[in-house]
């Protein structure tokens, strides 16, 4: 079988930056990918290095694009979702992601045909179907749509009716797609795992026990995925990815911090793998 080194990134928001300074200590470590596989934020970040390079100048740009989210504060709060509710006005998250990523060169027109350096798959899931969607095994097929059917998780983005189908946000079944980048021919994975933290500054206990429980979820479907590895004899190397403190989903201000923090954890890991 011929050797296939995937990198694969969980979804989590604004924490995506803890994968892309991730991703800087990788290439530096002279980590190579041939695939590249992710869901919601996780598709983001492998979209951005496979269009803009995998190497350092693929890395500055994706850094360059959270500071744009940053700048552009391109997802509502939740108060602002309650206040577009209330005055029957659509939220604009979607538009604000979709026009970003026109403007940073990934237009409706960019297939994933037209890369040719390393392979690349965006992980949504059809909710009709209860199976995961996965954007790239067609090389017609529009990376832009890739990106924003991953990362459709209502209420910011609104889930994608498509014939049969209902394509929401990769994470509601995988949220670290170890499987589909199995199905893609992985034999050998890093995964960028977000899901250690939770999602969003929690004081409530109701909604604490309710990230418990969701938690409890994605740790499961995770260590099912891994056995699925195992089983196949793929050797996955696994690297958690902390916010500390806990960041709101949709805060991309602490951008900065969290690129060093990434970096950092991952030259951890990478001193012990040695």
């Amino acid at each position: 079988m011929e050797r296939c080194l995937a990198f694969v990134m969980s979804g989590g928001g604004a924490r995506g930056a803890l994968q892309v300074g991730a991703l800087r200590a990788l290439l530096e470590a002279g980590y190579k990918p041939d695939l590249l596989v992710g869901t919601s934020i996780g598709a983001a970040n492998a979209a951005g290095l496979a269009v803009w390079g995998v190497n350092m100048e693929g890395i500055a740009a994706l850094e360059r694009t959270y500071q744009a989210m940053a700048e552009g504060n391109v997802m509502d709060t939740p108060g602002r979702l309650v206040w577009h509710a209330l005055s029957g006005r659509p939220s604009y998250t979607s538009q604000h992601m979709k026009d970003l990523l026109v403007d940073l060169g990934i237009g409706p027109e960019l297939t994933f045909g037209h890369v040719k350096h390393v392979r690349m798959g965006l992980v949504s899931a059809d909710m009709a179907s209860g199976q995961p969607v996965i954007y790239g095994l067609v090389p017609t097929q529009s990376i832009l749509e890739g990106v924003l059917a991953s990362a459709s998780v209502p209420p910011w983005f609104m889930p994608i009716e498509n014939e049969d189908q209902l394509i929401v946000d990769g994470g509601a079944l995988s949220l670290l797609p170890v499987e589909p980048a199995l199905s893609m021919g992985a034999t050998e994975i890093v995964a960028l795992d977000l899901s250690g933290s939770p999602s969003m500054s929690i004081s409530s206990h109701r909604l604490s026990q309710m990230n418990k429980a969701i938690s409890a979820f994605v740790k499961r479907e995770t260590n099912l995925e891994f056995a699925l590895a195992e089983a196949k004899g793929v050797q996955v190397h696994y690297m958690q990815l902390l916010a500390s403190p806990p960041i709101n989903m949709w805060d991309f201000s602490t951008y900065q911090r969290l690129l060093a923090t990434g970096y950092e954890t991952a030259s951890r890991y990478l001193s012990d793998w040695a």
